[in-house]
């Protein structure tokens, strides 16, 4: 479980209606053109190819700022990849179909030079601030990486890139307003929010600059989703459980807000428009029960789950027992037959004999 698809789930309706009570809808009043359409549908990689590119953006621009950097999902994908493959002479199925296979110690030695070239392209950026054709096709490498925690898959086009993807996270990142991110104080890149995060089973935002947390949507259409309010508030929520990062008691966030990343727009809005503390407060032991709850509910159908399975894997030991007790009677009874059967040929020819 995540808490995005805690907000999505089919069976958690009462939490979106909870949020939609809670927390009106506010007005939308943002107007801009569509200035980078997208060019493939290749979505969910772009997407977050450029959420890689605008950290690694911030990271320059905000050399002299504190920044607060958790780790790249990308790198644990990494890892975990190298653990298991490194000694692994088997094939893996990639791709949603799983129609293309790799040999597996081939495959990652493509991901582990392309892994190592995008950690020193990455530095090199931060340093001088020049974007590259082969620093946007790392930022695709990384997203691509990152299908394998998200999605649970592999990517099966490790080895090339679309050009047109390139071009499109190009025109994504040419839009970015330095004025906008640029942080005065604290600037948290892929932000965790510790207890809240682990109650929810995982949660990380985009960015935090100073006081305000903003959610990056790569998306054609300019408006308010109330999933999108959902998420953006429940980060805040998460915060007032956990804190941010490592710090339970570092709790920044007074502003939340959704960067329009075709647009190059970026919309904001402070959390007491939604509420005041005591409500806040009030929402946060609601959630943490409705989620215990949840929880909870699913401990006890997967014991009944596993209470089933154990049952019927008792039945089949006993009819396995049954079938090999009544082969072995059968066997038995039929070496009886057999003795008797031999015992009475026996006794015919002696009594013939005599």
């Amino acid at each position: 479980m995540s808490l995005t698809s805690l907000l999505s789930g089919r069976n958690n309706q009462e939490l979106r209606e909870k949020f939609k009570t809670e927390f009106l809808t506010p007005s939308f009043n943002l107007k801009a053109e569509l200035k980078a359409p997208s060019l493939t549908n290749n979505y969910g990689i772009v997407g977050t190819a450029f959420d890689y590119l605008l950290r690694f953006y911030l990271e320059h621009h905000n050399k002299d700022t504190f920044i607060h950097r958790r780790f790249w999902v990308a790198d644990a994908v990494f890892q975990l990849l190298s653990k298991t493959w490194l000694n692994s002479g088997t094939e893996v199925a990639t791709g949603f179909q799983r129609d293309r296979v790799f040999n597996t110690k081939h495959l990652l030695t493509i991901i582990t030079n392309q892994y190592e070239q995008t950690k020193v392209n990455y530095k090199n950026y931060v340093n001088n601030g020049l974007i590259t054709d082969e620093l946007i096709c790392n930022t695709i490498f990384l997203a691509k990486l990152d299908l394998r925690y998200r999605a649970g898959m592999i990517d099966q086009n490790f080895d090339n890139y679309n050009p047109e993807d390139i071009k499109d996270i190009k025109q994504l990142i040419s839009l970015v307003d330095n004025k906008n991110f640029q942080a005065k104080e604290k600037c948290y890149l892929n932000p965790t929010f510790g207890a809240g995060s682990s109650l929810v089973g995982g949660a990380d935002a985009d960015l935090i600059i100073d006081n305000t947390l903003i959610d990056i949507k790569v998306t054609q259409n300019l408006k308010l989703d109330r999933n999108h309010i959902n998420q953006v508030l429940g980060y805040y929520v998460l915060s007032l459980i956990g804190g941010v990062n490592s710090n339970p008691n570092d709790r920044p966030i007074e502003n939340i807000g959704i960067y329009f990343a075709r647009h190059g727009e970026l919309w904001t809005i402070p959390v007491v428009q939604f509420g005041d503390k005591q409500k806040f407060e009030t929402f946060k032991e609601w959630l943490i029960s409705y989620v215990d709850s949840k929880n909870q509910t699913v401990k006890l159908l997967n014991m009944a789950l596993l209470k089933e399975e154990t049952q019927k894997a008792d039945k089949k030991i006993k009819l396995d027992v049954k079938k090999k007790t009544s082969t072995k009677k059968t066997s038995t009874e039929s070496k009886k037959t057999k003795t008797v059967t031999k015992s009475k040929r026996a006794i015919k020819k002696k009594e013939e004999n005599s």
